[in-house]
Parts: C-alpha cells; structure tokens; sequence
C-alpha cells in the first residue's frame, strides 16, 4: 500500500484502509478482473487531528490493474470502477486532469498513482 503523503495513523484508521481495500477486492472478484497491481492511499482522508474518519468526499483509496486497465476508487461508502482506453501511465496532464474532474478523483491523488506506474517501467 502506498501513501499520498506518508505520516503515521491509528489503529482504527489502519483498520478503515483494511476494510476499504477489501471493498475493492470484492468488486474485483465480482467482475472476475485481475487484483489490482498498485495501491495508493490518501491517509488525510482516513484521519485528521486524531479523528477517525470514516467516509470522505471524494475517493481516498485507489487502486489500479495494469494488466486490465482498470482504476478502482472508493470513498470509504462507495466504490466504482473505470476501465481506461489506455494505460493510466501514458496519459497526458492534461488528460489526467480531465479524467480526475469528469470521475470526481483528486488530480493529486492521481498524478501520485500515474507516478509509480512510471517509476516501475
């Protein structure tokens, strides 16, 4: 699992990124997809100022299958999928952004995935 920003959190907050990575296993297995290659989380969205957060507004967990070309995102209430005409690592800025305002995803939360993919090539 990868951090956004790396700083130490709770047990319980932990335990949110357990649960929420589970979420996304789930409806991997369900679509009957490859598990996600690449995890990156955002612990802010997790806990902040020692409150366990149990939701967020936007996605805070995502996750990313090179081999299908699918992005996963949940919120820590809802979790989706996108499946890209192309791998997430070619895209452009200008793309990335794109796609971050038309799928509700943080921009930054993207570009940090986008870089370790292009830091495994």
């Amino acid at each position: 699992m990868n951090f956004l920003h790396e700083r130490s959190l709770s047990e319980s907050a932990s335990d949110l990124i357990d649960f929420d990575a589970d979420s996304i296993r789930q409806v991997v297995s369900a679509r009957r997809l490859s598990l996600p290659d690449l995890w990156l989380v955002d612990p802010d969205a997790y806990e902040t100022n020692g409150r366990v957060l149990r939701d967020s507004e936007t996605a805070r967990m995502l996750a990313y299958s090179t081999q299908d070309q699918v992005l996963y995102a949940t919120d820590g209430c809802n979790s989706c999928t996108r499946q890209l005409s192309r791998n997430l690592e070619s895209m452009s800025g200008e793309e990335l952004k794109d796609f971050a305002k038309h799928n509700e995803i943080g921009q930054e939360l993207l570009e940090r995935l986008r870089s370790l993919l292009q830091a495994r090539i």
